[in-house]
């Protein structure tokens, strides 16, 4: 066996797999026809490949003339099936130039199985090349085409020029990237086919390179649909997180509505005997409503766990309070909001509440602390989950019953926003669950840092790339899995942190509003305001103002 036999052997190995491969992906994938044509184009390069195995352990020109009318026909039909793959692949609007090089690609190909003579090949003609590389001594045993596949030479270099100057269009037009690696395979095409033109008439010693250059288009072709494929299922994850994102939002929207419709129905029946009065109970009403429309305190439980403690300790005109809600290890319960430190015997005292689920006043007479405390169980059909701890200082400044009726009644209105808070909290858990699975621990880690550096650095200028290169990771790929890890784009991740800040400094401090933009990262008011609105669902000023 010729030792340069083995390279074609082992290109036609490749091609046969490829072309197999592509060839299953289309029984997959029958909307993409260019699969089949470039399983196909593969296929036949591969049996190209086993022809000119065969020329080169060939011993005699009448035994290499049977290899070489293999490779004229497998020539033939590797053009059909490349213009073919390019018609699909680029979407031409014609199918005319491709019909007409297929009929004539076709017409060689018969002529060239049976005709057999001068005009093709003949044992007649013999076309023997010893060529000489140093201490390489290869020798073809060939005949001379004739005239007819001199034709075929040429016209399937025209139409290899009429299918790099139809992807040099589409490249130009359609801002291709993907097709540059077919153009420079081409370009490598045209320089082999020109080398063995010229080596097989003899012009100048040297192999043959074509079946390297085809073996090129193979795997250039492969590289670009492999490409599109992942583009393609980049779009549709793209996609799938955009129609996921639009239906938890609507799916919120709704859900908001229906708390804020039972919140209007509850105030509208629980105060009606005490309309006449326009006192603490209308405060009261009031209070829920103002909490129920700030639509996105809904998504943070422990800012709407606060916003309900200070409403309940604003319409009470208690001093203080805290808010204690079960954890998951039974009737155990945790302080979630409070004024300061709570003493020892509190939460002792809340937990035995929500055992009973009744409402407690304590004097404080028993601890001479002077200190009245109002318990108020935070109850969900007839199940407590929570207790709210309310205090007035002073001996004589105790609770009376229409103000224990006013706590109770917005207790009772603001559970339901708490226990709802709870279960979309949890559906988001899971949905993030679920989205996470998909991350491998190593992205995941990533992604942790990621978010990590985020939270301290947040009101800083923060680029994508300079993040993803902290960690190691192409922009795209890390924006992509940003995404999916947090539901967020990187942009949109940031604002949010920025404007919750902002939120905070509005309420709690006078610093005007384009100061407390400009602290908390944006870059100019106009930015702020459109972020702002985006997320809180109300201007900064109109923010301000309602929580004043």
């Amino acid at each position: 066996m010729n030792w340069l036999s083995l390279p074609p052997a082992l290109m036609a190995a490749v091609s046969f797999y490829v072309g197999a491969y592509y060839l299953w992906m289309h029984v997959r994938r029958r909307t993409e026809p260019e699969n089949l044509a470039f399983a196909a184009a593969s296929l036949s390069i591969g049996l190209y490949d086993v022809f000119c195995a065969g020329l080169y352990n060939a011993a005699t020109p009448a035994q290499g003339m049977f290899w070489q009318r293999g490779q004229f026909a497998i020539l033939a039909l590797f053009v059909i099936f490349v213009s073919w793959f390019l018609y699909y692949f680029v979407s031409f609007r014609s199918r005319i130039p491709f019909i007409v090089i297929t009929a004539g690609m076709l017409a060689f190909l018969l002529i060239g199985l049976f005709v057999n003579n001068e005009l093709t090949l003949s044992p007649d003609r013999p076309f023997v090349k010893t060529i000489s590389l140093g201490a390489l001594i290869i020798t073809y045993n060939e005949v001379d085409p004739g005239i007819i596949y001199s034709f075929q030479y040429a016209a399937m270099m025209i139409a290899a020029a009429f299918m790099f100057y139809l992807m040099a269009v589409a490249y130009r037009q359609d801002e291709q990237r993907q097709m540059r690696p077919i153009l420079a395979s081409m370009l490598l095409f045209f320089a082999a086919a020109v080398n063995d033109v010229l080596v097989g008439a003899g012009l100048y010693p040297f192999i043959y390179v074509l079946e390297y250059a085809y073996l090129v288009i193979i795997l250039s072709m492969a590289y670009v649909l492999q490409e599109r494929f992942i583009s393609l299922n980049r779009e549709v994850e793209e996609l799938t997180l955009q129609l996921e994102e639009k239906v938890n939002d609507r799916t919120m929207e709704l859900f908001l509505s229906e708390i804020i419709r039972d919140l209007y129905a509850g105030i509208s029946v629980g105060m009606d005997a005490d309309r006449e009065s326009g006192g603490k109970e209308h405060a009261a009403g009031a209070s829920v409503r103002t909490l129920s429309q700030d639509v996105s305190i809904i998504m943070n439980i422990d800012r709407l766990l606060k916003r309900s403690l200070e409403k309940a300790i604003e319409i009470s005109d208690s001093d203080g309070g805290y808010l204690y809600m079960a954890g998951v290890e039974g009737l155990k319960l945790t302080a979630r909001a409070g004024c300061g430190d709570a003493p020892p015997w509190l939460q002792a005292a809340a937990a035995d509440v929500m055992r009973s689920g009744n409402k407690l006043v304590d004097d404080g007479a028993a601890r001479g602390s002077g200190v009245t405390t109002l318990f108020v169980p935070i109850n969900v059909r007839e199940n407590s989950f929570g207790v709210c701890c309310l205090e007035r200082r002073g001996a004589d400044n105790l609770y009376s019953e229409r103000d224990i009726r006013v706590v109770a009644a917005f207790i009772e209105q603001a559970s339901s926003a708490m226990e709802n808070a709870y279960l979309y909290q949890r559906m988001i858990d899971r949905h993030e669950s679920a989205r996470r699975r998909s991350v491998t621990p190593g992205i995941e880690e990533k992604m942790k840092k990621a978010i990590a550096y985020i939270h301290d650095n947040y009101r800083s200028d923060i680029s994508r790339e300079g993040l993803a290169a902290s960690i190691n990771m192409h922009p795209d790929s890390f924006g992509r899995f940003f995404k999916i890890y947090t539901s967020r784009k990187i942009s949109e991740y940031i604002n949010e942190l920025r404007v919750l800040y902002a939120a905070e400094k509005l309420l709690e401090t006078e610093q005007s509003i384009i100061d407390i933009a400009f602290t908390a990262g944006f870059e100019s008011l106009p930015t702020f305001n459109r972020a702002f609105l985006k997320i809180m669902k109300v201007t900064p000023t109109q923010y301000r103002g309602e929580k004043a």
